[in-house]
């Protein structure tokens, strides 16, 4: 029988420190790494000699090496199945901090509830973590703010796939969403109707699970838990005659963050739509809800989304020309497209569809671009911006890889291209080769602010906050409003330094 205890050696690899906690049907603890020179955590599969046979044994094995597959920044990362003296362990991402369940339970002591702008972000990285998880035709069935963890900078990440199951796409489209064969497991306080009635789960099954989440985010209460105490959360999910009181938005927010509150609460009361066709489509869908509420601009500088009337990009700090007065932010006109277009009016259709968020052609153009002309850089660069702006990263990574393959005479078309692949694989979890490509990006560009806070990020993303803070620090010095180094800076804790 394996024994872990502290100092323990597994497989003259993992060097055992401490347990993290135990659930019900496994036990964590955390590790060293001594081949990557990193702290892992380490699944223990509990005993199920008593309770489960040597098939469901084999099954849950098979869905960490599935989940293994699953590489996302808002999803626990699993990097192998070892077996250890006749029992079997699951090696994951080591997540230094706490679950989304100790912030608010936290939070719940001290009858204080998350900011706005926090809760909302916290709901739509799950739900990013989410769609990414279903694009790959896996459904979770056991979310619940325990299984959501929160990095020491406040990253959630999606934790404990263990009783997903992965649902095989049909061979055509189907006529309704498509079934899991299992419903009634994981927290009953958590479970979607259809699974509390032991019904088959779905995708949709997982988007209640997260308005459970959100609405608990907005609120600091469970939606199903009845102020009197007399009935009990897995009862009021049964009772197709509840439904949640929407809830009023707190005193303390002003008259427009009041707004924005309900606006958000709305969309939340839509995941929790008791019956499936009432939910939202697909959890991008929720996303795209989501950031409607705010209406947003692609920064020119680094791509990222921010509000519609920021001053500064949140995230490379880039200063935004104030809009002329009494201009209006209608989207621009899409010209009807000409017959037997060239690869430049590909690309330039391409970009005015990107404008307005239609990814989706406006990659296709890009695409057919390239078919065009194998060598147009600018296709190749737009077409990875808009990969990446979809969570298609390992596409990104693929296009943007053989667009550096090709002679590129201009340093700053090249830097730009390793700047987007580095993006790409930070998404990726790959550190090491987006700081390579990152450090080249610099080489070429030293003056580039964007890619010296992508750095930072970068450093901070592998948990070496000494690097992210000079870096961050490093930024600041060259421009003392940079926004984003702020607040990456406010991230880990520490004031910035003064220029």
């Amino acid at each position: 029988m394996l024994t872990l205890v502290k100092g323990k050696e597994i497989n003259e690899r993992y060097v055992i420190h401490d347990v993290v906690g135990t659930g019900g049907f496994a036990s964590v603890w955390r590790a060293s790494d001594k081949q990557l020179n990193r702290d892992v955590a380490l699944k223990r599969l509990l005993k199920h000699g008593q309770s489960s046979t040597e098939n469901e044994l084999i099954q849950l094995l098979e869905e960490a090496r599935k989940h293994a597959q699953i590489v996302h920044t808002n999803i626990v990362q699993v990097y192998d199945v070892i077996e250890a003296e006749g029992e079997h362990l699951i090696v994951m991402e080591y997540v230094d901090g706490s679950s989304l369940q100790t912030v608010l339970r936290d939070n719940a002591r001290k009858a204080t509830l998350l900011p706005l702008d926090r809760a909302v972000a916290v709901l739509r990285d799950v739900l990013y973590g989410v769609a990414f998880a279903h694009d790959r035709q896996t459904v979770h069935r056991d979310l619940s703010p325990s299984n959501i963890l929160l990095t020491a900078t406040g990253i959630p990440k999606i934790g404990d796939f263990g009783i997903a199951r992965v649902i095989q796409p049909p061979p055509t489209p189907p006529k309704s969403p498509t079934m899991s064969t299992q419903g009634g497991t994981g927290n009953p306080n958590y479970m979607s109707p259809e699974q509390a009635r032991g019904e088959p789960a779905d995708f949709t099954s997982d988007l209640f699970m997260v308005g459970i989440i959100g609405y608990l985010l907005l609120t600091g209460r469970h939606p199903f838990a009845h102020s009197s105490g007399l009935f009990e959360i897995p009862e009021l999910l049964r009772d197709e005659n509840f439904r949640p009181d929407i809830p009023a938005p707190p005193s303390v927010l002003g008259t427009s963050q009041q707004r924005l509150y309900r606006e958000y609460t709305a969309v939340v009361i839509r995941l929790l739509n008791r019956e499936k066709a009432g939910r939202f489509p697909t959890a991008r869908d929720a996303i795209e809800a989501i950031e409607a509420v705010t209406p947003t601009v692609d920064c020119p500088a680094c791509g990222e989304r921010v509000p519609e009337h920021s001053r500064f990009c949140l995230f490379c700090g880039e200063a935004f020309a104030p809009a002329p007065s009494g201009a209006t932010t209608s989207p621009p006109q899409v010209a009807p497209p000409r017959p037997d277009p060239t690869a430049d009016e590909l690309v330039e259709e391409g970009f005015r569809l990107s404008q307005l968020k239609q990814w989706g052609n406006a990659i296709a153009l890009y695409r057919e671009a390239i078919k065009k002309e194998p060598e147009h850089n600018k296709a190749y660069r737009n077409l990875g911006f808009a990969l990446n702006r979809v969570g298609r990263h390992e596409e990104a990574v693929e296009i943007l890889t053989r667009a550096l393959a090709q002679p590129v005479t201009a340093r700053q078309h090249q830097a730009s291209l390793l700047h987007e692949r580095s993006q790409a694989q930070a998404s990726l979890k790959e550190y090491d080769r987006a700081l390579e490509d990152i450090e080249e990006t610099l080489r070429l560009q030293p003056n580039s602010i964007k890619s010296m806070y992508l750095k930072a990020r970068i450093h901070l993303f592998r948990g070496e906050t000494g690097d992210a803070r000079r870096f961050a620090n490093e930024v600041l010095r060259r421009e003392p409003d940079h926004f984003g180094a702020i607040r990456l800076l406010a991230q880990i804790s520490e004031p910035p330094v003064a220029a």
